[in-house]
Order: C-alpha cells, then sequence, then structure tokens
C-alpha cells in the first residue's frame, strides 16, 4: 500500500472526505489545538480555518453552500467539553468567520442531510452531563436545526431524542431513497428520519455499538453491517441480513477500535478501521469468500493510532483517508 501524507495536524482528530463547490476537500482538526485546515485533493493546497478554538470532532459542508461548513468544537480529551457546541465556518473574502451557533455541552458529532430540499443539521452530545471522564449517568442528547435555504443560518435547536447512553456513532446514509441520519449508543444502532413533518427515532439494531457502516461486501445488492462493539470497543463485527434478522459472519480484533469507514476500494467493498491502543494499527478488512464467509484481514500501517477514516475515489484513484493521530498527520493510503 502506497502512502502520501498530505497535513501535519497536531493531535489530529477529525479527517473527512466531501465535494465542496465542485472540488473534492479533505477537512482536518486537532483534538486539542485550534489547528483545523481545509486540503484540495485536486491541486493538493490546503488553507487555515482560523478562529477554532481546538478539540474538532465533526467538520461537514452544506449542500448547496460551497463555502458554508459546520463543526463539533470544544470537546477536549478524555471527555473535557463543558464548553462544546456547534460552530459555523463560512469562507469570506479575507479568509474565514468562524462562530458558536449552538452551545451543547459534550457535543461530539453533527452531520447535515436534505430531505425533500431542504437541509438539516444535527448535533449529538455522548452525554448531558459528565462529572468526570468515567461519569455515563447521563443519555446524550440529538438537536436538529433547519437551515435557512438562503443564508445557511441555523434555527431555533429542537430535541429530537434524549435516550441514547454513550451516543457515539453518527453516519448519514439512505434509506428507501431518502437521507437519514443514523446514530449508535448503549441501546444500539437507531435511524431518524421525517415522517409526515416529524422526526422519528427507529432502532435498527439492538447491542451495545460504538461506530458503524454499511457496505455489500457479496455484492447481492444487500449491504452488510460493520460495527465496532461495545464502547470504544476490542470487537470488529461484520452481520449479514438473514431471515430478517442480523447474523454475524466475521469477528476480528481491536484495541480501542475507533474510526470505522466502509466503502468501496478499487471497486472492492471494504471495512477500515483503527486501533488506539496497543498495535495502533491501520486495518482493513475484504471478503476473499463469500461461500464461507471468509475475510481477509490486512494492517495497512502499525503504530499511526487512527481516530477517523474514510474511503473515496478522485480522479481514478481510491484513497484510504486516516487521521493518524499517533504520527500527527493526514494520510492518503492507495493501491
Amino acid at each position: 500500500m502506497n502512502k502520501k501524507i498530505i497535513m501535519n495536524v497536531e493531535s489530529v482528530y477529525t479527517a473527512n472526505s466531501f465535494m465542496a463547490g465542485g472540488r473534492r476537500m479533505i477537512a482536518a482538526g486537532s483534538e486539542t489545538t485550534g489547528e483545523v485546515f481545509l486540503y484540495d485533493v485536486q491541486n493538493g493546497t490546503s488553507e487555515f480555518v482560523d478562529g477554532c478554538p481546538g478539540g474538532v470532532m465533526s467538520f461537514v459542508p452544506v449542500c448547496g453552500h460551497a463555502d458554508l461548513f459546520f463543526s463539533i468544537m470544544a470537546l477536549f480529551p478524555g471527555f473535557v467539553g463543558k464548553d462544546a457546541g456547534v460552530f459555523m465556518h463560512r469562507r469570506i473574502l479575507n479568509g474565514w468567520e468562524t462562530r458558536k451557533c449552538f452551545s451543547l455541552p459534550f457535543a461530539h458529532r453533527c452531520e447535515v442531510i436534505n430531505v425533500s430540499g431542504e437541509n438539516y443539521l444535527f448535533a449529538a452530545s455522548v452525554s448531558k452531563f459528565k462529572s468526570e471522564p468515567s461519569d455515563w449517568s447521563n443519555a446524550g442528547e440529538i438537536y436538529v436545526m433547519k437551515l435557512d435555504p438562503v443564508t445557511g443560518e441555523p434555527g431555533e435547536p429542537i430535541l429530537v431524542d434524549n435516550s441514547i447512553f454513550r451516543n457515539h456513532g453518527m453516519l448519514k446514509a439512505e434509506r428507501g431513497g431518502k437521507e437519514v441520519l443514523m446514530v449508535s449508543g448503549s441501546e444500539g444502532i437507531f435511524s431518524l428520519s421525517m415522517i409526515e413533518g416529524k422526526w422519528c427515532l427507529d432502532r435498527l439494531f439492538d447491542h451495545e455499538v460504538s461506530e458503524f457502516g454499511f457496505v455489500d461486501f457479496d455484492g447481492d445488492g444487500v449491504d452488510e453491517m460493520v460495527t465496532v462493539e461495545p464502547f470504544h470497543g476490542e470487537n470488529l463485527v461484520i452481520y449479514k441480513k438473514i431471515s430478517g434478522d442480523w447474523q454475524q459472519i466475521y469477528h476480528g480484533a481491536l484495541s480501542f477500535g475507533h474510526g470505522l469507514s466502509c466503502g468501496m476500494l478499487n471497486g472492492e467493498a471494504a471495512a477500515v478501521v483503527g486501533s488506539r491502543r496497543d498495535s495502533m494499527a491501520l486495518k482493513m478488512v475484504r471478503l476473499k469468500d463469500a461461500s464461507d464467509w471468509k475475510f481477509v484481514e490486512e494492517d495497512i500501517e502499525l503504530g499511526v493510532g487512527p481516530t477517523q477514516t474514510q474511503l473515496f475515489d478522485c480522479g481514478g484513484v481510491s484513497y484510504i483517508l486516516s487521521a493518524d493521530q499517533r504520527k500527527n498527520c493526514v494520510t492518503l493510503y492507495f493501491e
């Protein structure tokens, strides 16, 4: 596997690739410092996003607004995050305008989904309150804000759920041809979708899940489900829906599992995940033989401690993006 270090970011945590203004971009942010960058994959240039406090957990674009982004910031290592919340970043003539638009203590993830042509910003906290890092006595909260179609400004935050403990995973996905938001925690995996003007929570899986993803390994047109279990757990598990139930077809070992992503690498389905302890490996799993569900594991690189990963294609090349926190860098891997 080849690799290219594209940015050096102290204690990098966030690494997210997306299209913005017709360009393939990568956002990267630090878990500790105010270092936040946007990198243009096609021309290899990066720009500094100023006015950020650090503790960056998410950085996402807004559909239809090439120069507008939202993030979760001020959640620092050890879940120190009483001052965390949602920040809005707008590119202006001479740089960036960054401001906090919603205070959400212990905020951890945000995402924007489009429903019937309208953008909705979701933000979730791992816990409503934490007296110290090991305090998980409170459930997390999920809020939604409708974005103004012209300015992109968020409207009044509406609480849509406060029942999920260790609310950690978040994924924008498609169900029934529509964008939905999925979240995970101690109670399992849930889907949030709008039904008759109301946001409804639907449980899809009832085991504790830290992070999750979906990809069609065997090419039958139905996605398998990949999970890290339990919270920051030691298990990478792949399930297949058989007779209406999720049945395990693979199990692999992790150490402080983190940064799971699923997708295609050179036309082949893959799951990529990191271990933030022990080997600190960036690991990939692919299906070798569907007749007996034999998977092949590959350690792409050891000692890097990935915090977030993503598979994407650009310019005819398939990439694995990784926030290699142990090495303080953002790396692209490719075959």
